[in-house]
């Protein structure tokens, strides 16, 4: 039986998970375009359009979510006794609000306990959760080798948080009931009365050596379990299906063959789009050619790897990655879905007041195309930090430039607004109001 469990996301976007038979509601913030309803989601239940309309919905994807252990102290602010991770994304904020679905990797798991550790094992405070759901982010991907960092109650926990905060989420799972119920991930969007469905399926590579504590699942790469996803992600009848995998080598700018074969494999089995993250460094994003099951020449559209989207990284590279951004098409009379245009934003990892003690360090995300002009220095850089930007920036646009990418370029002014953002000009960073760890868990148990 196929049924309905929506949700009301800041995109005003319900979605479908797996094959289950229970409808939910939950209220949140809404972004513009979209219009919730609780209703069959079968493509035989749409209205009937009597002039064609063409809509385009978009998606962004980010690279590694990751904490290390002294971007969690540089986080807490001992005044208000909290951890404060807002300024991280204050400034690509801007950039996700104009989504139909943003969708991140989160590379570590949360606890509730006060047991923060960076790498090998991390596990950073709930808190952040809500600050990614305000900044605009829709959906996190929790099946990378850091799944079980906390082992299974962590694991566990991980998931139980994403859910209080109303985030969509896949690829780990409780125990295979909440697996068989709620994967592969089915999100519904609407827009100007067009029905989006897409199914999500997510794999990892590896758990790094720690094992998997029944009855929670970690999805494993596992070609013949993959091909069972697949097949009931069809059955229920998505436009399109999209992969996003944790694979490659680590700090290697291009893909190895191992993750080729896999894209190949995901593009003859009907999953045109696939989404890579591991390697910590940007790798090509290529529209490869492949012959399909009927002989016939077709493309598939992969990013190997989008980088880290934040970290404590110091290797050449890692302090820089990618906002994939993706428009899919769909025709309201011929239902045809079509990836129709797809570009890049480069995001840097800027540690403001580096110079300075841990406390006072800010580890923010910026637009590079945004900052690396700006005369007034705003962003109030080292010399040597503005140099590292633009150096790494340049590497990288010369080693996409090789392949099927362009680079979309972000106004200062899309990101700095008055109307927007609370800014004192002296400093980039001046602190909102805050609430205690306490008061936000407070909050959360009482929106749900």
């Amino acid at each position: 039986m196929q049924f309905l469990n929506y949700l009301n996301f800041s995109k005003k976007f319900f979605f479908a998970i797996g094959l289950s038979a229970t409808l939910l509601a939950c209220n949140s913030d809404v972004k513009p375009g979209a219009k919730i309803q609780a209703q069959d989601l079968k493509q035989d239940s749409l209205p009937e359009v009597e002039k064609e309309k063409i809509v385009k919905f978009k998606l962004s994807f980010l690279g590694d979510l990751m904490q290390h252990s002294l971007q969690i102290t540089a986080a807490y602010d001992a005044k208000n006794k909290i951890h404060d991770y807002e300024p991280s994304f204050r400034y690509v904020a801007p950039l996700f609000h104009n989504d139909d679905l943003t969708i991140g990797n989160l590379e570590f798991t949360t606890n509730s306990r006060g047991v923060y550790t960076g790498y090998p094992r991390f596990r950073s405070p709930d808190t952040i959760i809500q600050v990614l759901k305000d900044a605009g982010i829709d959906m996190l991907t929790t099946c990378n080798n850091h799944s079980n960092d906390d082992d299974g109650k962590g694991l566990v926990h991980t998931l139980e948080t994403l859910k209080k905060v109303g985030f969509l989420y896949t690829g780990t799972f409780a125990d295979s009931a909440q697996r068989a119920a709620e994967y592969p991930l089915l999100v519904t969007l609407e827009k100007e009365g067009v029905q989006l469905r897409l199914a999500f399926i997510n794999y990892t590579y590896s758990t790094n050596g720690i094992p998997t504590q029944k009855p929670t699942i970690v999805n494993m790469i596992d070609t013949v379990q993959m091909l069972i996803d697949i097949e009931k992600a069809k059955a229920s009848k998505p436009d399109m299906i999209i992969a996003i995998v944790h694979w490659g080598d680590e700090y290697q700018l291009n893909e190895n063959k191992n993750q080729r074969a896999l894209a190949e494999f995901l593009y003859k089995n009907d999953v045109p789009v696939v989404i890579g993250g591991h390697p910590h460094v940007i790798q090509p994003i290529k529209v490869d050619t492949f012959i399909d099951k009927h002989g016939k020449k077709a493309t598939g559209l992969c990013t190997y790897s989008l980088g880290n989207f934040i970290s404590n990284q110091e290797r050449p590279n890692t302090d820089i990655g990618l906002i994939f951004e993706m428009e899919i098409e769909k025709n309201s009379l011929t239902k045809t879905t079509t990836v129709s245009d797809h570009s890049y934003i480069l995001a840097w990892r800027y540690i403001f007041q580096r110079h300075l003690p841990l406390e006072k360090r800010v580890y923010t995300v910026l637009p590079v195309s945004a900052f690396e002009s700006d005369s007034t220095n705003y962003m109030k850089m080292q010399p040597s930090q503005l140099q590292a930007m633009k150096q790494t920036a340049e590497r990288m646009r010369k080693h996409l430039g090789k392949y099927q990418s362009k680079e979309r370029i972000v106004k200062f002014e899309e990101i700095v607004q008055d109307n927007m953002l609370t800014i004192d000009q002296r400093n980039p960073f001046t602190p909102a109001p805050k609430m205690s760890e306490e008061s936000i868990k407070e909050s959360v148990k009482a929106t749900n």
